[in-house]
């Protein structure tokens, strides 16, 4: 074993940490503001994917323009779900398991639907910046994921700043704590919750447009991709976007080491594996209570 082999590794580990760090982000943006596990999140990645494919294969559309329809397809579906079915179980006052099997039951009508129309075949997207690559230490890392770490990072502190500063984000986690003192004090709770699943849903979104010119995208791709993204927003504290950045790099780095160390058939029980370790020791995740409020 090479010290370029470990090295190459660590990088595409540093990718794949990235990826299922977006989708923690989003699993982490609609429990901080609907105290919802969603169990779907992937699936808002498939619809993403899939639909800056067709645009740029099927349509004949431009990347950026492809890149944005699939971006709004996300966020349409995000906002569907919470109109047509979270708003009818809250006004029922569903408890807290309904809305989990409800984004079970929606993770495998999404997979359905997209098997029915785009089929089983797997699709990739171009890159970002092309196809080139960048050396690092004699390892070479792909253009296109040093795009997607910088932006799943400007996301990242985007959203800080969003919940931080604007009304609109403060409002969210208002309604999020306290539904009934949110509405006291004029915040329209059943909006703030449509645009937590529509942000949900374009962060998601994004993440499948990203990941798509790395793992090629396909309707069975939204589970695997959605157990990697709860185990980073676990590790890194629910609530926490941030955190589910730090959750993600501790499930990538590992997967890589695995990899270099055993085979990449052991990835997933490494990695997974660890998760469940650092759970019992610590459960309130890497970043203790503060990560788990949101704080």
């Amino acid at each position: 074993m090479t010290m370029t082999l470990v090295w190459q590794s660590l990088l595409a580990g540093l990718a794949n940490s990235f990826i299922y760090a977006m989708v923690g982000i989003g699993i982490a943006v609609i429990y901080k503001g609907t105290r919802i596990v969603n169990a779907m999140q992937g699936d808002f990645a498939v619809i993403g994917g899939m639909t800056a494919v067709f645009a740029l294969s099927s349509w004949g559309l431009p990347y950026p323009v492809g890149f944005a329809l699939g971006i709004l397809a996300g966020t349409a579906t995000g906002w569907l779900i919470d109109r047509f079915c979270v708003r009818p179980m809250m006004r029922r006052n569903a408890e807290e398991d309904a809305f989990l099997l409800l984004t079970i039951g929606l993770a495998f009508t999404i997979g359905a639907a997209v098997l029915y129309f785009a089929g089983r075949d797997a699709h990739l997207l171009p890159g970002l910046g092309g196809s080139g690559s960048v050396q690092i230490f004699g390892a070479f890392m792909p253009v296109h994921a040093i795009w997607l770490i910088v932006i799943s990072l400007a996301v990242v502190f985007g959203l800080w700043a969003f919940y931080r500063w604007s009304i609109i984000g403060l409002s969210m986690i208002a309604a999020s704590i306290s539904a009934d003192g949110a509405e006291t004090n004029g915040i329209d709770v059943s909006r703030m919750r449509g645009y937590t699943f529509a942000l949900g849903g374009a962060i998601g979104a994004l993440a499948g447009i990203l990941v798509t010119p790395l793992i090629a995208v396909s309707y069975q791709m939204g589970l695997g991709i959605t157990l990697k993204g709860f185990a980073a927003a676990i590790l890194g504290g629910l609530a926490n976007p941030l955190g589910a950045v730090i959750g993600g790099l501790v499930i990538g780095v590992s997967e890589a080491m695995a990899v270099v160390g055993l085979s990449s058939g052991y990835k997933d029980v490494v990695a997974l594996g660890i998760m469940l370790i650092m759970m019992v020791l610590m459960p309130n995740g890497l970043l203790g209570h503060a990560g788990r409020k949101g704080g």
